[in-house]
């Protein structure tokens, strides 16, 4: 769709609104957040490796780890476009050189680099899944570093000639190709087997039993989420009251202002969302394995939060701006309009939450409707304050500190969706990770049954 509007319009600033949201080699679109989900995907998918290999004692869990790092920070790199920061930075910090005119020569010697780092990675974690690991990860680096140079080569992949735009195209196509392959490798080390109340999600090579389990701590996982959250907000609201004067400082505060779209903050958010959809998506898995009835409402969930996740990398609420001054006379210098259609959303989105939430334990009730209360009174409520900040002419401390929190307060509300899921879904470790819903469990045969001699002994 991204190649057909670019041949039969290829002035990009002549565009209309549908248009520019499927052109993928622009920003806040369709295509870029489906590459964005699919690496978060394919992180998420060899961080479950990774745990499925440590509870089974399995060689291999540090270098699944390692590729969720890795294909994780690509996804921050299609999100944020850092790699064409680099040519900059490194002007600033080693000066006019080779290496520095450009972010291509530094990927020249970075990739290299990573392709050794993902052979050793492929070695470590075996078969079946080094083969589509290694050649995963390396269709992604070639495809988003050559598919660039190809088109700048052949004059700059937003055209208007045919041929760089193709390369572009091509390139993006490659990156998705090689997220698929990663998570491949991921599922292929991954056994997943349900009955009864639970799933078990077991690595190949696990031998044994799992015995009773044992609960998972998750307290980790809130402090860890919780903090990166925080320490992105007092971070950017440093810079923002610090405003620097120097180069490499300003390309920095572009990098963490909360305010500044297409950076380390937003990555985060999308992040967030993504993995609130993912959980949301296994906790309807195992809800419809042990036949609870409200199942169909964890999937609701799911979606509802992939669409937040794509709203909030292709800025759908603010394209909805024209829609929202068709209901209302413009006031002149209030700037959201968009707060009227989001308003409507907003609704649907807390109906959605609420009718999965009076179908649940109280402690998931709770979580439930505190995370969506939390993540509308920020998301909508805040940025009410913020126009009337904006139509005063007053972007001064109150302005600055009100966009923090409500940047914080809308990842500490998709956190609590995301306790919700876990409060409901138990997770357990012995030699495998098993999901149980609502603290059932029962029985769980093998995913193959043992073969039984032909006189049925043991």
């Amino acid at each position: 769709m991204s190649f057909a509007v670019a041949v039969t319009d290829p002035d990009r600033d002549a565009r209309n609104e549908l248009a520019r949201w499927l052109d993928v080699l622009g920003e806040n679109s369709l295509p870029t957040w489906w590459s964005t989900a699919l690496l978060l995907t394919a992180a998420f998918a060899c961080a479950l490796a990774g745990a499925a290999a440590r509870a089974g004692r399995v060689v291999g869990a540090g270098a699944w780890f390692t590729a969720a790092g890795l294909v994780g920070a690509f996804s921050l790199t299609e999100l944020s476009g850092v790699h064409r920061r680099l040519g900059g930075i490194g002007r600033l910090v080693l000066g006019e050189g080779v290496l520095t005119r450009n972010w291509f020569a530094v990927a020249a010697v970075l990739v290299p680099v990573l392709v050794a780092v993902l052979v050793v990675l492929g070695a470590r974690v075996g078969t079946p899944a080094r083969g589509p690991l290694v050649a995963g990860g390396v269709l992604i680096m070639v495809s988003a570093v050559g598919g660039e140079f190809v088109a700048a080569v052949l004059g700059g992949r937003t055209g208007p000639a045919t041929a760089p735009v193709l390369a572009a195209h091509l390139g993006e196509l490659g990156e998705n190709a090689g997220a698929a392959l990663v998570v491949a490798a991921a599922l292929r080390v991954l056994v997943l087997s349900g009955a009864g109340d639970v799933l078990r999600v077991r690595h190949r090579t696990t031998f044994g039993d799992d015995g009773d389990g044992v609960p998972v701590r998750l307290t980790g996982l809130w402090l860890g989420l919780g903090g990166v959250s925080a320490a992105l907000a007092l971070l950017s609201l440093g810079f923002v009251l610090a405003d620097p004067a120097q180069p490499l400082l300003r390309d920095l505060r572009l990098f963490v202002d909360l305010l500044v779209e297409h950076n380390l903050p937003t990555w985060w958010s999308v992040a967030l969302l993504a993995t609130a959809a993912l959980v949301h998506l296994a906790t309807f898995l195992v809800a419809r394995a042990a036949g609870a009835p409200e199942a169909r409402f964890w999937l609701v969930t799911a979606g509802v939060l992939a669409l937040l996740s794509l709203d909030d990398q292709s800025q759908l609420h603010e394209r909805s701006e024209q829609l929202g001054r068709l209901f209302v006379e413009e006031t002149g210098s209030f700037p959201f309009y968009w707060l009227i259609p989001g308003a409507v959303a907003g609704v649907a989105v807390a109906a959605a939450v609420v009718a999965l939430a009076v179908r649940v334990r109280a402690r998931a009730r709770a979580l439930l409707v505190g995370g969506i209360a939390l993540m509308l009174a920020t998301g909508l409520g805040l940025e009410v304050v913020q126009g009337l900040f904006m139509a005063a002419g007053n972007e001064g401390l109150g302005f600055a500190v009100g966009y923090h929190v409500e940047e914080l307060g809308e990842d500490v509300g998709v956190i609590l969706l995301i306790a919700a899921a876990l409060a409901t879904a138990r997770v357990t470790g012995g030699r495998s990770l098993t999901l149980s819903y609502a603290d059932r469990r029962a029985p769980l045969p093998d995913p193959v049954p043992a073969r039984q001699g032909a006189s049925g002994g043991s």
